[in-house]
């Protein structure tokens, strides 16, 4: 009986973990986007001028897992971060305030 109740919490840490990394690094990709003014179609970045390309087999063998992919995706599905044709990209602010202040992640964010 105390086995499945140990699995169960410590699923919930994973969980929660996870859950925690993920959200700090979507304050790391916003941070990266304000510190490259990315702000606009017009100053719209590479994945390689902004720093977030993936990182390859050995960078994430010996750095570990890289969370700021994952929170880029969701920017991305949320409209926060828009991509050009040519592939570069950019952060709406306006959408950023809406979305992340709403949802109680963005205290304060300027």
């Amino acid at each position: 009986m105390l086995l499945p109740i140990l699995i169960i919490i410590a699923l919930g840490l994973i969980f929660s973990v996870y859950a925690f990394r993920g959200r700090r690094a979507m304050f790391k990709v916003i941070e990266i986007f304000r510190q490259h003014n990315a702000l606009g179609i017009r100053d719209a970045k590479t994945l390689q001028e902004l720093g977030l390309e993936r990182p390859n087999f050995a960078q994430r063998i010996v750095r570990g897992r890289d969370f700021k992919q994952y929170a880029l995706q969701i920017l991305i599905k949320r409209g926060i971060i828009c991509v050009t044709e040519d592939g570069r990209l950019y952060m709406v602010e306006n959408k950023l305030d809406e979305d992340l202040r709403f949802s109680g992640l963005l205290r304060n964010s300027k």
